[in-house]
């Protein structure tokens, strides 16, 4: 019995061993929203892996997806909350400080200290 179970064993190996990686390979750059391209573009990210649907040398290139900036804040120290803390970006860009996705009257750190 235990020879019948070391040749099951050995005929899987061999098996696994002579079927090609790319049969193995179950990423798809597709299922990514993503785009198989030589280079990507500035506004494409590539993402790490070997994707199925992609050639020997392409990229799979998905968009960007960051958040637009809804609110500026100069400091998250607790002794500068208020609304002077805070602005609104200039499209979408914030001339100082740092930027969140969440607007300014829902962060904590824009409100009035109490």
């Amino acid at each position: 019995m235990q020879i019948i179970r070391s040749l099951i064993l050995v005929c899987m190996v061999a098996l696994l061993a002579a079927v090609p990686s790319d049969i193995l390979a179950s990423e798809s750059c597709n299922m990514m929203s993503g785009t198989c391209r030589d280079v990507c573009k500035r506004t494409e990210t590539a993402e790490a892996g070997d994707f199925e649907d992609c050639g020997a040398k392409q990229e799979c290139c998905v968009v960007n997806a960051e958040a637009p900036v809804r609110c500026c804040f100069l400091s998250q120290d607790a002794k500068d909350f208020g609304p002077s803390n805070c602005g609104e970006p200039v499209q979408g860009v914030c001339s100082k400080g740092s930027g969140s996705p969440v607007p300014c009257e829902k962060m904590p750190l824009c409100r009035e200290r109490r």
